[in-house]
């Protein structure tokens, strides 16, 4: 909107392989690459589930191992509300030997949010932007401090960057990479498949081998260009009808099925085995129907083989609504899929002049959300849809509404944001 699984036979070839700059090195539950290419380029750990390849240094540490009497002292132990003496044992004296350990020197790639939520476990915080976005430094400022992701808003999709068949604009998307890796942010690759903001010459394709072959010539050629500095790509987009069908584009009507999913997913995972592919959709949070039917599509396409690593559900949401309390639902659902789950385009808008007591619920909403993914171990991380509410797309679309985003249209912090905040700490 404005809008792994790899085969057993290739994991250890994954395994062997090094990562690239920005490429995830390590963490639990990861089985890829540990090791990283490139001068200077080192694994960082930066939470116990995620380690990413860095521009850096590694740091030694010296431990001694000793052997001791034993003493016994009391110390207090403080809680956030109480004081109370322990009793501990502890052991000193003849150093029988000692051991040197290599650790790397670990710099969190965010100051705000982004740090906050990657000391609780998580990947990202994130913001989508484009040039026009990081033209104005008062956005790249917040970026730079809050984040540790962008996503391209509009300059990565198909009529963006492939007007003209085999003809490609590559200026604004590279601006963006180049600002990412400049700065130290991870990427959300942002889409191939959707119906919409899609060039006219590929809507008119009525052929699927013609269309088989531009889909995987597109994926291949965007995705080889970024190999490497991409963390994941939404393949497809918004494939689902709001009442759970399947939704009328080009690729599904000459196709005929959704085995178009298959041709993307089977190209993506070709150009980049080591970037992770998502289906991403909206109204996840609202429709029982589309969020049921999202969720077997997936387990369909996996059960055939189809590499699809992470499930996206966007959250353009509205303040109050009935569904947002029970958010982590939504989130737990996704997560039966057995991918990673990413909040992909969040945002809660209202009156775009909002009485206090939205205001206030905004704050409220915007913890639940944020709850809910900490609570969810397959939520890896978060993308706002925007930095302030001075380019929200909201307005535009939405009569009369806005004030979606954390900070206002004069940069300056929301009590959205204070929510979000709370989000990551409940």
């Amino acid at each position: 909107m404005k809008n792994y699984v790899a085969l057993a036979l290739a994991a250890p070839a994954l395994v062997a392989a090094q990562q690239s700059l920005w490429g995830q090195c390590g963490g639990i539950g990861w089985t890829g690459a540990t090791s990283c290419s490139g001068s200077g380029i080192v694994c960082s750990t930066l939470n116990p589930y995620y380690a990413q390849c860095l521009s850096g240094t590694a740091a030694t540490t010296t431990r001694t191992t000793t052997t001791s009497t034993t003493t016994q002292t009391t110390t207090p132990v403080t809680t956030s509300a109480t004081t109370t003496p322990r009793t501990t044992t502890t052991t000193s004296t003849t150093t029988l030997s000692t051991t040197t350990r290599t650790t790397t020197a670990i710099t969190p790639t965010g100051t705000g949010l982004d740090a906050l939520i990657k000391a609780k476990g998580k990947k990202y915080v994130g913001f989508c932007a484009d040039p026009g976005t990081l033209s104005n430094t008062q956005n790249q400022n917040i970026i730079k401090a809050e984040g540790g992701q962008v996503t391209p808003e509009n300059s990565m999709k198909w009529e963006s960057i492939e007007p003209s068949q085999n003809n490609y604009n590559w200026g604004n998307a590279d601006s963006l990479v180049n600002f990412a890796q400049t700065n130290g942010k991870m990427i959300r690759g942002h889409t191939f498949v959707w119906y919409s903001q899609l060039p006219q010459w590929v809507s008119n394709i009525n052929n699927k081998a013609t269309l088989t072959s531009v889909i995987q010539s597109h994926v291949n050629t965007v995705m080889t260009r970024y190999k490497g500095k991409i963390y994941a790509w939404d393949v497809a987009n918004e494939v689902f009808n709001d009442d759970g069908s399947r939704r009328s584009s080009v690729f599904s009507n000459v196709f005929g099925d959704w085995t178009f999913l298959d041709v993307a997913f089977n190209a993506a995972r070709a150009a980049d085995p080591n970037a992770k592919l998502c289906l991403n959709d909206y109204n996840l949070d609202y429709s029982s129907a589309k969020l049921t039917n999202f969720v077997q599509l997936v387990k369909d396409l996996k059960n055939r083989g189809v590499p699809v690593d992470c499930v996206g559900t966007q959250s353009h949401l509205i303040v109050g609504n009935s569904a947002i309390p029970s958010y982590k639902n939504t989130l737990d659902s996704l997560a039966t899929t057995n991918t990673e789950v990413q909040i992909t385009e969040l945002d809660i808008r209202t009156s775009s002049s909002p009485s206090s007591s939205q205001i206030s619920q905004q704050s409220t909403d915007y913890k639940n959300v944020v709850c809910g993914c900490m609570k969810t171990s397959a939520c890896a991380g978060i993308t706002i849809w925007g930095v302030s509410d001075k380019d929200s797309w909201i307005p535009s679309v939405f009569s009369g509404q806005g004030y979606a985003l954390l900070w206002d249209a004069n940069f300056n912090k929301k009590s959205a944001y204070t929510g979000f905040v709370s989000g990551i700490n409940c």
